[in-house]
């Protein structure tokens, strides 16, 4: 069983998963969880949480099981769709709401979701201000006052 934890350690990226396992092993191997604790930054309770996951699951039980959501669009979708906005003269959220949810059958709740794929295209969605408003404007002769 340490085998495969010894393997474990090799190949996990993750240094949540890293950090249980290294626990679990210091824990079998009669490490005092006071020494362990000492060394990495976990709890006593974690360290029994875990070493109780590892007999009764092995390894496949300290990975991490959140990975995160799965994007609406694929990674070749992504890139038809950043190809497309930088072949857009002028493209903007409206514009591009339109033609994903037309091509792909995708609705963002949020604008920020199309506000990132117009900044990953290299776009700027912000609106043109005339003249900056925290600009101060030098005051005429006449506007002085005495």
């Amino acid at each position: 069983m340490e085998t495969d934890l010894h393997a474990f350690l090799q190949t996990t990226t993750d240094v949540r998963e890293y950090r249980r396992a290294i626990a679990v092993q210091l824990a079998l191997q009669g490490t005092p969880y006071a020494t362990i604790r000492e060394v990495l930054p976990v709890s006593k309770a974690c360290i029994s949480k875990w070493k109780k996951i590892y007999h009764a699951l092995g390894t496949d039980g300290l990975r991490i099981g959140y990975r995160g959501s799965e994007s609406f669009l694929t990674a070749t979708q992504r890139t038809e769709v950043l190809i497309w906005i930088a072949a857009q003269t002028p493209c903007d959220v409206a514009r591009l709401r339109a033609h994903l949810q037309d091509q792909y059958g995708v609705v963002y709740q949020s604008d920020q979701s199309y506000d990132a794929l117009l900044h990953a295209a290299g776009l700027s969605w912000k609106k043109v201000q005339a003249s900056n408003p925290k600009k101060t404007t030098p005051r005429s002769p006449r506007n002085m006052p005495n």
